[in-house]
């Protein structure tokens, strides 16, 4: 800044003699030019002028010069004024730095007090429970003294009773054994009364029925009654279960020959079936149906997956196994058809022609047939599979609100098996149904609408034709309606005599379902006392 002072100084004292020496070149030229034409000094004075004019021009340029060193220092001004700025924004913001690293610091400072006194803290409390460790573990060596002394008076009482008592012991030890041989002979008699509760209703020709529950599906859970199932089975007794209604908070419970309460498989429930079912080779007609409202698992129960097959292909499946251990003995041959009843019409499943007409009728000898009904002689199980997804893909079907994929018909596998026994020459001829019944349904809640209405109603129909069939056999009424339905048509040679028949009543376990779940079991109940009376074999000799 001084320098700055010094300079403008200099430029203005120069700018002065600038003006003053112009001042003289003037007056000096006025002189010249009065003096020329005579005065002896002219030429001194012309000199003088020449000079003062190089002394003007050396000033201008030192003005010039004084003015670019001026507008430097200018502009070395306004950069200092810039960094000056800049510095005192640093200045400003490292005070900022600072007065928040000293918060930081009286923060840490303070965290630090309060952590020396946790510190001082968890330091009494160790002091203090080490005191009552040693305490504890003092008491403790003194219970277990206690304790052992207690345990050997104990000892030599117990071996002085034993000793001065051995009757009682033997005794003892015998009653004990006596439990264990009841225990096993309970488990004998159970087993013996459910056979012969088996060979009662074999005589009889009772109806069969077993109960199979589908697992809850997670929108279901939210409405299940607190503190109680709405399907409960007796721990004791795997052919009674219970069903909770909400409504009026009271429980029922059924008895059936076998239920399967528990996510049993396939397997297992096949394993129950497998005697009945290939009683059809030795000559008897054999009904196997599947019953209850829609979407509790009838299909899943006869068809199944791929992976994992329900009672048609399991059942052919034992019957060619039986085939392949009798093959020296007995020339087996076995034929499938497959039929259903839509809309009270029966169609041929295995047949792509949907426009061919069929139709049950009673023979003379008062069996059942379907005419232009294709019977496809079948060897393995390949075969089997193939017949059956080709019926499967012309079944009826369709989605309502109570089940996504809803059969809209009854569909019938009907398996005739001809066995010809070689010494002594027999032939037996059977014939085994193999029935998926549409589900009943409440139209009020699937949501069916037009043509789906029209299928439930004829759906309902049928099924309330059964019922009707099932009330006549169980009053023993001279007359039969078979003729009330084509599904009772063609089941009449199972339910009227003559035939091992077993429904498997499909339910649901959830409550939103639970009226239509006592419905299927109470129909159910009422089939089981059904007596057809006992089975015959169809054999012919020679």
């Amino acid at each position: 800044a001084a320098r700055i002072a010094e300079l403008e100084t200099s430029l203005r004292s120069a700018e002065q003699r600038a003006r003053a020496a112009e001042d003289e070149a003037r007056r000096l030229q006025d002189e010249v030019g009065i003096l020329r034409g005579g005065n002896a000094d002219a030429a001194q004075q012309a000199a003088e002028l020449s000079r003062a004019r190089a002394d003007a021009d050396s000033l201008r340029q030192q003005v010039g010069e004084l003015a670019a060193a001026s507008s430097d220092m200018e502009q070395q001004v306004a950069q200092l004024g810039e960094q000056n700025k800049q510095l005192s924004e640093q200045v400003r913001a490292l005070q900022s730095e600072k007065q928040a690293a000293q918060r930081e610091a009286d923060s840490a400072r303070q965290q630090a007090t309060a952590a020396e006194q946790r510190a001082a803290q968890v330091a009494n409390l160790k002091s203090t429970l080490q005191t009552q460790l040693s305490r504890l573990s003092r008491d403790t060596s003194a219970l277990r003294s206690s304790q052992a002394q207690i345990k050997d008076y104990c000892r030599l009482k117990v071996a002085d009773i034993v000793a001065n008592f051995s009757p009682l012991q033997e005794k003892l030890l015998g009653l004990v054994e006596e439990h264990k041989e009841l225990n096993v002979r309970y488990i004998e008699v159970f087993e013996d009364r459910k056979k012969l509760h088996n060979l009662v209703l074999e005589l009889k020709g009772n109806i069969r029925v077993f109960a199979r529950c589908r697992p809850m599906k997670e929108h279901e859970k939210k409405d299940e009654p607190k503190g109680e199932r709405t399907i409960s089975p007796d721990p004791q007794d795997d052919t009674k279960l219970g069903v909770y209604n909400e409504v009026d908070a009271r429980r029922k419970w059924f008895d059936f020959d076998k239920t399967f309460l528990h996510g049993e498989g396939q397997a297992q429930v096949f394993e129950e079936v497998k005697p009945l079912a290939t009683s059809v080779l030795d000559g008897y007609n054999v009904c196997i149906f599947a019953y209850g409202q829609t979407g509790t698992g009838k299909t899943y129960t006869m068809e199944g997956p791929p992976d994992d097959p329900g009672l048609n292909t399991r059942c052919l499946k034992e019957l060619f196994a039986i085939k392949r251990a009798r093959a020296g003995t007995c020339d087996t041959f076995v034929s499938i058809s497959v039929t259903e009843i839509y809309n009270e019409t029966v169609r041929d499943l295995l047949d792509s022609n949907k426009n061919k007409k069929s139709d049950v009728r009673i023979e003379k000898d008062g069996t059942v047939g379907v005419s232009n009904l294709v019977e496809r002689e079948v060897a393995t199980v390949e075969d089997v599979q193939a017949a059956m997804a080709e019926a499967s893909a012309n079944r009826s079907v369709a989605c309502t609100d109570m089940n996504e994929h809803s059969s809209r018909s009854h569909c019938i596998v009907t398996v005739k098996t001809v066995v010809e026994q070689k010494e002594p020459k027999c032939k037996y001829v059977g014939k085994l149904h193999l029935v998926d019944l549409a589900g009943s349904e409440n139209t009020n809640r699937s949501g069916a609408k037009g043509k789906q209405m029209t299928e439930a109603q004829n759906i309902n129909k049928s099924l309330a034709a059964l019922g009707d069939v099932m009330m006549s056999l169980q009053g023993k009424s001279e007359h039969i309606p078979y003729r009330n339905s084509k599904l009772t048509m063609m089941l009449k040679d199972s339910l009227g005599g003559d035939a091992k028949t077993l429904m498997i009543v499909q339910i649901g376990p959830a409550q939103t379902s639970v009226v239509e779940t006592l419905s299927s079991l109470t129909f159910a109940s009422r089939a089981r006392v059904v007596e057809l009376g006992k089975a015959k074999k169809n054999m012919v000799k020679g």
